[in-house]
């Protein structure tokens, strides 16, 4: 379970697989994403911002719990 604390994670679409809620995703790039999970496997995907560098500035995606309540 992802709790509102920050995870960095090799594969976000693992780590959010039975998760209920909205979550921030950052790539190692930069992209953010807004994600909106149902369990079972339903993810809707929105994105944020364009990415800010051309080259990764980490290895890992990082996944931030927005709200639990919402999806």
């Amino acid at each position: 379970m992802i709790d509102a604390a920050d995870v960095e994670v090799k594969s976000p679409v693992e780590a959010l697989r039975d998760e209920d809620g909205i979550f921030e995703v950052s790539s190692p790039y930069g992209h953010i994403f807004q994600v909106t999970c149902r369990r079972g496997g339903r993810m809707d995907v929105r994105e944020l911002a364009e990415p800010r560098h051309k080259v990764p500035i980490r290895v890992l995606w990082r996944i931030r719990r927005i709200n639990r309540d919402a999806a």
